[in-house]
């Protein structure tokens, strides 16, 4: 039987820790506008190689958070207010398509949805002990479940273009969000969907503005 390589096993979970806290950094501000990420100084500064900071830096070229130079350096984009509203902006109109695209399916397509619904409740029902951060993936979920199952191919790659970025942002605020709210801001969302209400696009906004 071959042997495994653990150390192979570790390196995508490495590799997605120094993306997570490397993008982290770019969104709140610690790491800078045009500040230049060095593969050297960031494998040093998180005690990893340098491969996974490779992978994470490429990443983060192609979310858009940074920039590759014709020197080989790359440097930080940071987002400005502005480039957040934009993004918000373009999510509603993509999950308002989304919506009104799953109300003209077959329920199936919705099942989904509703399971993700049924995980939440479950969650939410524990009370004091609901897990916050469990709550606002399960949330998450929702909406990536909404673009994946709406059929417009168009419609879930622009989305999954910015995806990475709503999920850090959401992430940071994951623990001021109440979870009661949140579960019944998503059910409303998803019964809407289900019962193929024709207010889904006010729905959308109430949700997400």
């Amino acid at each position: 039987m071959p042997m495994v390589n653990a150390n192979a096993l570790q390196r995508p979970t490495i590799a997605k820790d120094v993306l997570s806290t490397l993008r982290y950094e770019i969104i709140t501000g610690k790491l800078k506008d045009g500040e230049y990420l060095g593969e050297v100084a960031i494998s040093q500064r998180m005690h990893v190689s340098r491969g996974p900071v490779r992978s994470a830096i490429q990443q983060l070229v192609a979310d858009g958070l940074a920039v590759s130079l014709e020197n080989g350096r790359t440097r930080v984009v940071s987002l400005t207010e502005r480039d957040i509203e934009d993004i918000y902006e373009l999510r509603v109109q993509l999950e308002k398509k989304a919506a009104n695209l799953l109300i003209q399916s077959d329920l199936t397509a919705c099942m989904p949805l509703l399971d993700i619904l049924n995980q939440m409740k479950e969650e939410n029902d524990k009370g004091e002990s609901c897990n916050s951060v469990k709550m606002a993936d399960l949330g998450y979920e929702v909406h990536v479940c909404m673009m994946q199952s709406c059929g417009n191919k168009a419609i879930w790659n622009a989305w999954k273009s910015m995806a990475a970025i709503l999920k850090a942002i959401m992430d940071l605020n994951s623990e001021a969000v109440d979870n009661e709210r949140a579960f019944l801001s998503h059910k409303e969302l998803i019964e809407t969907i289900v019962q193929k209400q024709p207010d889904a696009d006010k729905v959308i906004e109430r949700h997400l503005l």
